[in-house]
């Protein structure tokens, strides 16, 4: 896989070495966790590097970390998991964990990049995405990238002992493009 660039952006295969003190502890802080699975057990370095070398050797999963072209830094990472090759789907997920990088528009276009990669480079044609009903952060930035609402699950999650909805969206290849 190449080296994916944005204006502000390079997305690259994460490694095991990418597996920081640094990315446990985005994990483990309740305001970056709180849409993410993760946040259910507590995350180490030896844990980040075992979810890394586990998406690596599955073919059903693209696992790029997110550094700010500028500094270098590791500031996120992005999946295309779930990749169904029969039915040229796959989902996507993502986060920002550093938390100075947050409000200025890099998750849009991360979004974007991942999509058109997801298109272009994996021969995909739907790709899908879920977020929890009170992140309407996430929500605006599919929709920005013209996802669509397909979906409502109602009390699909909890978060802080409260029963939630996950909105669903989707965008197929030829709405992309």
């Amino acid at each position: 896989m190449s080296i994916l660039e944005t204006e502000r952006l390079i997305l690259r295969p994460l490694t095991e070495a990418d597996a920081s003190q640094r990315y446990a502890d985005w994990l483990n802080d309740p305001q970056v966790n709180q849409f993410l699975e993760t946040r259910h057990s507590a995350q180490t370095v030896d844990s980040c590097r075992a979810f890394v070398t586990q998406c690596n050797a599955d073919p059903g999963s693209h696992l790029l970390g997110v550094f700010h072209k500028d500094s270098g830094q590791h500031i996120g990472n992005v999946k295309v998991g779930f990749i169904n090759s029969h039915y040229e789907r796959g989902q996507v997920s993502l986060f920002i964990g550093e938390k100075a990088f947050w409000g200025q528009g890099l998750s849009s276009e991360l979004v974007r990049e991942v999509t058109r990669y997801a298109f272009a480079d994996l021969g995909l044609n739907r790709l899908e995405a879920g977020c929890y009903e009170n992140n309407l952060a996430s929500l605006r930035v599919f929709l920005k990238c013209g996802y669509t609402v397909e979906g409502f699950m109602r009390e699909q999650v909890t978060l802080n002992g409260k029963r939630m909805g996950v909105f669903w969206l989707g965008v197929l290849k030829h709405e992309y493009a």
